[in-house]
């Protein structure tokens, strides 16, 4: 197979720190050790079909009493990653006083009803609830939705427009055309 370029950046908004070579940088590796062809090291990756796991009948966060809860998928100190369908009204208002909600329509379309108003979000779109802000989920028929719960406030890094952010994308030379946001510094709306 012989040897391929393998980049390696670290923890950050888009690892965007491309000028300072402990942050990113490239090696050239053995290609077969990248195909899973090597017999050590590394985490094993597992897949997760949320279309088995809501077959139709697992409905969540309707009947607060005796139907679904939201399935964790995947969790650790800073950060909770579940997974529900909430085809209708949900059963109560919630208030998350430990953190942001990152919230991903994968399949299907609801409206989050909130204290500061709603917003409905269709398959693909995505929107963030913040720490102590009151809502509840309305769906809108069968779907599938996707919450990441961070204790950390998020901020949002991507400018509103689609054009401005498929231009902080883009690259030329290696290198990003525009500066990319950073935490200090996030991208004006």
């Amino acid at each position: 197979m012989g040897k391929v370029t393998e980049f390696v950046t670290y923890w950050g908004p888009t690892t965007a720190e491309w000028g300072e070579t402990e942050k990113r940088f490239t090696i050239e590796r053995e290609e077969e050790l990248l195909r899973g062809e090597a017999t050590e090291g590394g985490r094993t990756m597992e897949k997760i079909s949320l279309n088995d796991i809501f077959d139709g009948d697992v409905v969540t966060g309707v009947d607060m009493v005796n139907g679904y809860v939201p399935l964790v998928l995947y969790a650790n100190d800073d950060m909770i990653i579940e997974v529900a369908n909430c085809d209708q009204e949900q059963g109560g208002w919630h208030r998350n006083m430990g953190g942001d909600e990152w919230v991903f329509q994968y399949q299907g379309s609801r409206t989050i009803e909130s204290e500061v108003g709603p917003v409905k979000i269709n398959e693909g779109e995505m929107s963030v609830i913040p720490r102590g802000v009151a809502h509840k989920n309305v769906g809108h028929g069968s779907n599938i939705e996707i919450t990441i719960y961070t204790k950390k406030p998020l901020q949002r890094m991507c400018p509103s427009d689609p054009e401005q952010a498929r231009l902080r994308m883009k690259m030329k030379d290696g290198k990003p055309v525009h500066p990319p946001a950073r935490l200090d510094n996030p991208a004006p709306e």
